[in-house]
């Protein structure tokens, strides 16, 4: 995974830097080192490393500098898996993915206004899950929006019988099935400006909201 190697880089040279300026940026300590300042030029180094790295993470000056042509390019380069689907919506992208062990992931990637893709990250990844009876209900939001995306998954602790069959709102939001060979299906569908009245029925029964 490319974002992670670049990082390890990164936050490497920054380690790098540290012990070189600890051991031999004293004019006085670089004639005289003693095993103490070794012991503590590591410890900086170390210190500096793990510092680097979490913030690097966390912060992916990509999606300032740089940016990317297509969602899938963004995607691979954060991520591992196979992209299932890859489906643009007003301001992102969804994508759908398979990591290898049957399980599927889903991701928002957000586009800028220049039509760049960005990153998505830990701290823009804004979700509520509601578990209701047999049914695992995911609201993915685009960050920035209340619009989501509703994503509706069968409970593998309840009978594979039970998946869902009928699912609406009070949008009329249009849900599209997903079904992979040897993977638990799942229903979503994107809603703007999600509010406290929204409603959703899952095989005639209300899910989320009031009758």
């Amino acid at each position: 995974m490319l974002y992670s190697i670049i990082r390890i880089i990164l936050a490497l040279a920054g380690a790098a830097v540290a012990f070189v300026m600890r051991i031999y940026g004293d004019e006085e300590r670089k004639y005289n080192i003693r095993s103490s300042d070794n012991r503590k030029a590591w410890v900086g180094a170390i210190i500096t490393f793990c510092a680097s790295f979490i913030v690097l993470y966390l912060i992916p000056v990509e999606n300032i500098l740089t940016g990317f042509s297509k969602p899938e390019d963004a995607f691979h380069y954060n991520n591992t898996g196979e992209i299932l689907e890859a489906n643009e919506y007003p301001g992102c992208a969804f994508v759908i993915a398979s990591t290898g062990d049957e399980k599927i992931t889903t991701h928002i990637l957000p586009v800028r206004k220049d039509g760049k893709w960005q990153l998505e990250t830990i701290y823009n990844r804004k979700r509520e899950v509601t578990t209701v009876n047999y049914c695992i209900i995911e609201r993915l939001y685009i960050p920035g929006t209340d619009n989501c995306f509703v994503i509706i998954s069968h409970n593998t602790e309840g009978n594979i019988s039970d998946v869902p069959t009928g699912v609406f709102d009070s949008r009329n939001t249009e849900f599209i099935a997903v079904d992979y060979p040897d993977r638990v299906p799942f229903y979503y569908g994107y809603v703007e400006e999600m509010s406290d009245d929204y409603t959703l029925h899952i095989d005639g029964s209300v899910a989320i909201g009031k009758e």
